[in-house]
């Protein structure tokens, strides 16, 4: 509409008012308006006053539009009336139509000076308006096979900024152009530009969109290659690496000590054949080594399927307290062996929706991370609160804790913190457990947050699930992603601090 309204403003405000001239020029802003490509545009600006309002019947035989292209510094003929003279001037010419570009800083061409003067001129020699792309000889041998006698030209303008200029070709004298014609061309000329501006905007918009639908289809090409990729590597990394964590296994189990922590003793364990210090050291290192190696891949795979959608909610109504006890009773073995205590204070709350082994899988991550930064002799708090229509799930430790600048990059993939949660660590994390345990409470509709005093003042990560038979529970199980061909479980990491 306010196309249009422009459109309609130039009319009544620079052409003359004749009911003749104001009635052609409306049937001429229905005939361009009707498609906003820009090609049909403009080749129905060169053929619309000749073919509808019988121009051709008052002696005009050709009307070509060019426009400025200052990209290549060239006026550039874009389109080219169909009549019999347009084509015989084609078939004489030296060089094609759409080839003949006149350089911006030809200024004694008559085009560049209607151009940059911003005001209409009146050839009858040809040569005029080709120089220096066709000799003085080529031009009129064209002027002279199309029959011309007169050409007038208007300059296109677009909010006083000169876009190009419309050639009116005649097989008569300009004296004998009556008043009324020249306000027609004059007032239709104001309209082109405005149509002319109005059609490079749609196509160029239709141009990007293609390229961005051409790149988003290619973009989800390359993420499924990159998803394939990472599941054939991942598959074919921990087999060998399965296979060399038992053979390690085996062998320190006979021979020496399974690594539990570099701060306990390995020299009192227990063995028949006792491995050298120096050789229980370096198996010990291998053996870690592999177990982070299997947790990285398992993680990249896990991330690769939350976000390319191939996880699926297995919704139940679950009971998230007594999900935390059997977590805990999972991990008391690793907790003895820093001597960290873990306590569930145990308070009667509504079940959640979700699915269990998911957030089974959060409780791993966050206790795990609790565990890997908590000294020895600290403790691990599991609380719960109702809020709303929400369960919020507090893990809270007396660990390192995390420096209040690094909390907005906590749940970034592969966000390790310097001088804080994941460095302080002994064991350096892959940084992709966090954002994985956010991924998959955002799939829930639930929140997650972290708050910490500073360093050495411990952490609370916070979780919500939405309450069974709520309206957000509800939004949940309707939203929540449908099991397809391409649906594939987590993989399951365990937790090493070592």
């Amino acid at each position: 509409m306010g196309f249009l309204n422009v459109f309609r403003h130039k009319i009544s405000s620079t052409t003359p008012k004749t009911k003749e001239t104001i009635q052609s020029l409306w049937k001429l802003e229905k005939i361009i308006l009707d498609s906003l490509d820009f090609h049909t545009v403009v080749q129905k600006i060169s053929d619309s006053v000749l073919t509808e309002l019988g121009y051709l019947d008052l002696g005009y035989r050709i009307i070509v539009l060019t426009l400025a292209d200052k990209n290549r510094n060239v006026l550039n003929r874009v389109s080219l009336s169909q009549t019999p003279e347009a084509a015989k001037a084609q078939e004489a010419s030296a060089i094609p139509f759409h080839k003949i570009d006149i350089p911006l800083d030809a200024n004694d061409n008559l085009l560049i000076k209607t151009l940059n003067d911003k005001k209409p001129y009146v050839t009858k020699f040809w040569p005029d308006i080709f120089k220096p792309i066709l000799t003085e000889q080529q031009a009129l041998r064209n002027q002279a096979a199309a029959g011309i006698k007169t050409s007038m030209l208007f300059p296109v303008i677009v909010r006083d900024i000169a876009i190009g200029v419309l050639i009116f070709s005649m097989v008569k004298d300009e004296k004998d152009v009556t008043e009324n014609e020249y306000d027609l061309i004059k007032g239709y000329t104001d309209v082109v530009g405005l149509a002319v501006q109005n059609a490079k905007l749609y196509t160029s918009l239709e141009e990007t969109k293609k390229k961005l639908e051409f790149a988003n289809t290619r973009l989800k090409e390359l993420d499924k290659l990159k998803d394939d990729f990472v599941s054939v590597a991942s598959h074919e990394l921990r087999t060998p690496m399965t296979a060399i964590k038992s053979y390690i296994w085996m062998a320190l189990n006979k021979y020496g000590a399974i690594p539990i922590r570099s701060a306990i003793d390995t020299k009192s364990a227990k063995s028949k054949y006792k491995l050298p210090e120096d050789l229980q050291k370096y198996m010990s290192r291998a053996y870690i080594s592999v177990e982070r190696l299997i947790n990285l891949v398992n993680d990249m795979l896990n991330i690769s399927r939350i976000e390319s959608g191939r996880i699926t909610l297995r919704l139940t109504q679950t009971d998230i307290v007594q999900l935390a006890h059997e977590v805990k009773d999972e991990v008391l073995t690793k907790a003895a062996e820093k001597n960290i205590t873990i306590n569930i204070k145990t308070n009667l709350v509504h079940r959640v929706l979700a699915d269990r082994d998911k957030i089974h899988e959060v409780y791993l991550n966050l206790i795990g991370n609790s565990l890997k930064f908590t000294p020895s002799g600290g403790t691990i708090t599991i609380s719960f609160s109702e809020k709303e229509s929400f369960i919020y799930t507090s893990i809270t430790d007396t660990g390192s804790g995390i420096n209040k600048k690094d909390l907005p990059r906590l749940f970034t993939k592969f966000g390790r913190l310097d001088d804080s949660y994941v460095a302080a660590a002994e064991s350096g994390g892959t940084g992709l457990g966090l954002f994985i345990t956010k991924s998959l409470i955002d799939i829930h509709k639930g929140t997650i947050s972290a708050q910490s005093q500073g360093t050495g003042q411990g952490s609370t990560f916070t979780f919500s699930l939405p309450i069974a038979g709520t309206i957000a529970a509800q939004t949940l199980k309707k939203n929540a992603p449908r099991e397809t061909t391409d649906t594939k479980e987590l993989e399951k990491t365990s937790i090493n601090f070592v």
